[in-house]
């Protein structure tokens, strides 16, 4: 490449900054970086820019929004969606993976993966050289790249379904049945036997709770696999399906019948949508008053569910889709991670949003709507 390139570094700390600069000047490539600390500080850059750069290089973590939302921020504003925007990523996902695809993230690198600065490097001059010789046309080698990062996600995950499946389940369940045999061994009358027992109890009610957290995590890793084939879902029906089973006798459900979804279907996996549901249901009633109203209703790209519970505190509304996030004895914490997942692999986007005239409040956004 003759002329320097322009980067763009939104959230990249300066060591990894040095190291992507570095591994570019090997390569014969001259650099002009700029450096914004947020997603905020690089729209405004992009607003204001006479020249977009050549190419973005994200951090998905960023301070208030996530790579992904910035992508689609800057797509919705018009500001340089045309632009390579490659993101590195930490502690991901496959479901991230679809996401920040979906949302039009040219190409991601795991920061943990061997080699990821000069991946990066590498991804960086690919993706220049494919926007400034093809224009907008996406290649095939960067579809190959991106079924390549994502083959590594579900090998990842497979290994991980593996060491659920069996390498931890062989051990707890050896673990459960010494435990029942002693306890077995020492059901006598006297006090001091009962005073034995005791414990062993705590430790089997211990080791059925985590055989039940492991089938709920592997629950959430499949739930989170990318959606191959959605269906035409009315909202409707769907919403009523999943109350069927999740409300108590004096909730209460209420379905809001507006356009865009009276005429339309969402395009969904059917079952997981209504797991979907479920859970947003299930937190509803767990955290509000027994007679609590949970409504359901259209918004221009997806759909809301909100309450009139007490609602979520300010201050944890970013921790709320956290895996292990429960402050209720006896949860696990999946169940609005299992949200999350079932929405990132529909490629939807879901967040706690604020209206004052209600409890908890949740929006799903970036939901394909198909004719009725």
């Amino acid at each position: 490449m003759g002329s320097p390139l322009s980067l763009l570094c939104v959230g990249i700390d300066a060591e990894d900054r040095s190291a992507i600069m570095e591994v570019l000047r090997r390569a014969d490539v001259t650099v002009d970086p700029v450096s914004k600390p947020d997603a905020e500080a690089a729209l405004s850059f992009l607003a204001d820019a006479e020249k977009l750069p050549d190419c973005i290089v994200g951090a998905y973590h960023l301070p208030g929004i996530d790579g992904i939302e910035f992508s689609q921020r800057r797509t919705s504003q018009g500001m340089g969606s045309a632009v390579p925007l490659v993101l590195l990523v930490e502690n991901s996902s496959e479901s991230i993976a679809v996401s920040a695809l979906n949302a039009g993230v040219s190409g991601y690198i795991q920061r943990d993966h061997p080699d990821a600065i000069d991946q990066l490097a590498d991804r960086i001059r690919d993706e220049i050289d494919s926007a400034r010789f093809l224009g907008d046309a996406v290649t095939e080698s960067v579809f190959e790249n991106c079924r390549a990062e994502l083959e590594w996600e579900r090998e990842r995950f497979g290994e991980i379904r593996r060491v659920l499946s069996h390498d931890l389940r062989s051990p707890l369940n050896v673990a459960k049945g010494y435990t029942q045999y002693i306890s077995t061994g020492t059901n006598g009358g006297d006090s001091q036997e009962n005073d034995r027992n005791e414990p062993l109890s705590e430790i089997a009610t211990a080791l059925d709770r985590i055989d039940s957290f492991l089938d709920d995590l592997n629950v959430l890793i499949q739930q989170g696999q990318p959606v191959g084939s959605p269906e035409p879902l009315e909202l409707k029906e769907a919403a009523r399906s999943a109350w069927s089973r999740s409300h108590t006798k004096k909730a209460r459900l209420q379905i809001v019948a507006k356009e865009p979804l009276v005429s339309g279907k969402i395009m969904a996996d059917r079952e997981r949508t209504l797991g979907l549901l479920r859970e947003l249901y299930t937190n509803a009633i767990d955290h509000g008053p027994p007679e609590v109203t949970v409504e359901v209703g259209p918004l221009s790209d997806g759909f809301y569910v909100l309450d009139d519970g007490p609602g979520i505190p300010e201050d944890t509304r970013e921790d709320v889709f956290r895996a292990g996030m429960s402050d209720r004895k006896g949860r696990n914490g999946l169940g609005l991670a299992r949200v999350k997942h079932i929405a990132s692999a529909h490629g939807w986007s879901v967040s706690v949003c604020e209206r004052s005239e209600c409890g908890g409040c949740f929006e799903i956004t970036g939901v394909n709507i198909s004719a009725g």
